[in-house]
């Protein structure tokens, strides 16, 4: 809240491509957050499994968007002051994500009368029948973030493409 109202108060705003790849990290948010509460208010163990797949994109998308951010810094097409307001607004997407990845976990853990959460989330992420990175992909693939550099290569394989005669 602290950081929209900076915004609002200095008349500051993000550049297109920062608009576009908070839009997706807060997209991934609000879906970790609906199958949180649905799985806890309907004790859904098989909807709480679907969470730590979805809390890992959103750490990654965070790392992305930090990564992202100081490109632009380095390209001189953001300002240190967007950054100071991106890096207080990730941490907290990445928070709120961590939260709902231990609300889910004892959800499954109530159910399997189970209690270690680290053993827990080691043996989902190194289960044998690939479920967990099956959601993760999935995951990954639905929270992909735009991508210029992929546009631009697409562009230029279609541009030596159709100078070639076949």
């Amino acid at each position: 809240m602290a950081s929209a109202k900076e915004l609002y108060d200095k008349k500051l705003s993000f550049s297109d491509q920062a608009k576009s790849e908070l839009k997706v990290l807060i997209g991934a948010l609000n879906e970790v957050l609906e199958i949180t509460t649905t799985a806890f208010q309907n004790n859904d163990v098989a909807l709480a499994e679907n969470v730590e797949p979805l809390e890992e994109v959103v750490d990654k998308l965070s790392e992305r968007l930090k990564n992202r951010h100081i490109k632009r810094l380095q390209a001189g097409t953001c300002t240190i002051e967007m950054g100071f307001i991106l890096t207080d607004i990730i941490p907290s997407c990445e928070r709120v994500s961590d939260h709902c990845s231990n609300i889910a976990v004892n959800i499954i853990q109530l159910n399997k009368e189970s209690f270690d959460t680290h053993e827990y989330l080691n043996e989902i992420k190194a289960d044998d029948d690939g479920q967990y990175a099956h959601k993760f992909v999935s995951y990954l693939e639905k929270y992909a973030l735009p991508n210029n550099l992929l546009i631009s290569a697409l562009a230029e394989i279609l541009r030596i493409g159709s100078s070639n005669p076949k």
